[in-house]
């Protein structure tokens, strides 16, 4: 498979298993470090909640900033700085908890920075793989890369919860830290890529930079309606998931065990999605593969508040048909929205459109799960306010609809219909 696969030779495997190694370690601390706080530190709801905010935080304080730092900087040494810093945060945990030191106080902090630290070394990779294979192998390149994380949602649940029983919570963190440390050390064998910066680029201040990467992306014919889709598909996104793990098993009854299972069918699809994304891409055209991948997680996930209609046999399937198909979109979703962005932002806007996407995106999500427990809790219920959600995730698909995205077909081609650098001047600078 790796032999015959044309990513050899550019040198992808290497990114990609340095890539593995840290997403291996990452899905342990994201199971660990909720339990240091329930297990060792005796962390109450409100506390849990900080915690949980504490990771949410970094996007909003540092995400704009990350994406200039990424297209200002050498982009493997950007990648191995965050990995090095994030290996020495994560082992302040183990240390301090020997020295029985540790406490909430310090665990959100280090929550914090390492959620920083993730989106500078995502926005710097955003950046990397382009120069590294090529336009024409960045569909297969981002499908390796989400079938890997796909992979660790099925697995990496089960390692850190064996990690756990046999080490305790504090000190399965090492864990990731040594995992950042190989990671480096591959990423070491791999080539330097400078970013694409003209001279004015070398003045510009760091607030500029930031400037530029937001204007850059509002008027991208392209980048602009993905990302209001995104942030449009997120809100209820969270409104959902809020509500769906109380809904399941207090309102559907089904226990743990098989939530579990329920969860990993989801991982499984997400292998499924990430295999065959570049296909349905290339049989339908990209955009309107897009269209689809954020139109279909809505649709099917009506099936969940329709599930208390049904006996409990019947809610538990359509419960597992809505888990797969729903992470069957997000998958491909996210390897051709990343695939797009890569082939058509020019190489010195990449970090920061990515991270800028980033905070837009995913900026939203707290105020949609405030909603959805508020509209819950005092206005409609659970069942009416999962379908609302649904409802409202299925119209985000209108957005790359009446759109230039629509008309993306394929990134390696230069006819009409294809907006390569969308809303970009000859010159490459942002309207």
């Amino acid at each position: 498979m790796f032999k015959n696969s044309p990513l050899r030779e550019t040198g992808f495997f290497r990114l990609w298993s340095a890539e593995a190694v840290s997403l291996a370690g990452a899905q342990v601390t994201a199971f660990a470090l909720p339990l240091v706080a329930v297990l060792t530190l005796d962390a109450s709801a409100w506390e849990m909640g900080l915690l949980s905010a504490a990771g949410s935080a970094a996007v909003l304080v540092f995400g704009l900033s990350a994406g200039a730092w990424a297209d200002r900087y050498e982009r493997r040494a950007v990648m191995l700085f965050a990995n090095l810093l994030r290996a020495v945060v994560l082992l302040i945990v183990p240390v301090l908890y020997l020295l029985d030191s540790l406490s909430l106080a310090v665990l959100a902090p280090v929550a914090f920075v390492v959620a920083a630290l993730s989106l500078l070394f995502d926005s710097a990779m955003a950046s990397y793989v382009p120069r590294l294979v090529g336009k024409q192998q960045l569909a297969p390149a981002n499908s390796w890369m989400q079938g890997t994380v796909s992979v660790g949602e099925v697995a990496g649940p089960g390692l850190a919860g064996a990690l756990v029983q046999v080490l305790g919570a504090p000190l399965t963190l090492l864990v990731d830290s040594l995992s950042y440390l190989v990671s480096s050390a591959t990423l070491r064998t791999l080539p330097k890529a400078e970013p694409e910066r003209t001279a004015a680029d070398h003045s510009e201040s760091h607030l500029k930079a930031i400037l530029a990467g937001l204007r850059m992306l509002r008027h991208d014919r392209v980048q602009g309606p993905l990302v209001l889709a995104a942030a449009h598909f997120n809100f209820f996104t969270a409104m959902f998931f809020a509500l769906y793990t109380l809904f399941v098993i207090r309102v559907l009854g089904i226990n743990s065990l098989l939530f579990g299972a329920l969860t990993m069918i989801g991982g499984v699809s997400g292998l499924i999605g990430a295999a065959i994304a570049a296909r349905l891409g290339r049989r339908f055209g990209l955009g309107p593969t897009l269209i689809g991948a954020f139109t279909l997680p809505g649709i099917t996930g009506l099936l969940v508040p329709a599930a208390v209609t049904v006996n409990r046999p019947l809610a538990m399937f359509f419960v597992a048909v809505s888990a797969f198909f729903w992470s069957f979109a997000v998958v491909i979703n996210l390897i051709l929205s990343e695939t797009i962005k890569q082939a058509l932002v020019p190489d010195r806007y990449l970090g920061r459109v990515t991270a800028t996407f980033r905070f837009v995106a995913w900026g939203v999500e707290p105020f949609g799960a405030l909603v959805g427990g508020a509209l819950a809790a005092k206005v409609i219920g659970i069942p009416a306010t999962l379908t609302l959600a649904a409802a409202g995730i299925t119209l985000s698909g209108l957005w790359p609809l009446f759109s230039a995205v629509r008309g993306v077909r394929d990134i390696t081609s230069s006819s009409e219909d294809t907006p390569v650098q969308a809303g970009v001047g000859e010159s490459g600078e942002a309207p």
